[in-house]
């Protein structure tokens, strides 16, 4: 007997030229990553990060654990352990322990995200305390996570109801979840909803409106303020 497949209409077109990107941070003794801004430019910048000798990164590309999501001559947006923050020209910046060994207290009510230089809103996260990287998609009705992310992540998916997405190259099956908690820039909803596509696409997690729906989202030019409601 054929199992019924339920429509969900997901929109994952706008991944096809973006990357995943880790930004595992490689900190101090005391815990911290020292990141000092040397030059700037559109698209790259040159930064210093501890100790280390300064090196020009592009936009998208990480070093020693800090990755460049947006730069031109006045400022530039950098991530690392799953925390970002923007730096001005002999500016520098430091950040602490990374969001998967935030206690619960470290969670926020209101977050501001930065986009890259793709115009794509994107930090780290996690589900049901496991890190991962998204990127905010109101086009997508649910967290859609590629198969290898969510074994990544050790979730249990392949016996969950399925059902199909819409996609730029047609429809394609996806198993339908329940996760416990997702955090997001330190904005955490619990029992959310998501699909699960078998393989290596998605190649960044898509933040959902299953989980944007319980936000207030505002947009002021590259940044974007989220708030629970």
């Amino acid at each position: 007997m054929k199992t019924k497949l339920t429509k969900i209409g997901v929109t994952v077109a706008l991944l096809l030229s973006v990357s995943w990107h880790h930004s595992w941070a490689q900190q101090d003794d005391a815990g911290e990553l020292q990141v000092a801004a040397i030059a700037l430019f559109n698209g790259k910048a040159m930064i210093k990060v501890n100790s280390a000798k300064p090196k020009i990164i592009k936009a998208g590309d990480s070093f020693m654990g800090v990755t460049l999501m947006a730069s031109d001559t006045d400022r530039a947006i950098i991530e690392a352990a799953g925390q970002r923050q923007e730096l001005t020209l002999n500016g520098d910046a430091v950040f602490g322990p990374s969001i998967a060994s935030r206690p619960a207290s470290g969670r926020t009510d209101e977050t501001l995200v930065y986009a890259d230089n793709n115009g794509f809103f994107r930090s780290e996260g996690s589900i049901n305390g496991e890190r991962l990287e998204f990127i905010v998609d109101t086009g997508a009705n649910l967290v859609v996570l590629s198969g290898d992310q969510a074994d990544h992540i050790e979730l249990d998916y392949e016996r969950a109801p399925r059902g199909y997405a819409s996609t730029a190259s047609g429809s394609t099956e996806i198993y339908i979840v329940s996760l416990d908690s997702i955090t997001f820039n330190g904005l955490e909803m619990r029992n959310v909803r998501a699909g699960v596509v078998p393989g290596d696409f998605p190649e960044v997690a898509l933040l959902g409106m299953s989980y944007l729906e319980g936000l207030d989202m505002r947009r002021e030019g590259d940044k974007m303020t989220l708030k629970l409601r």
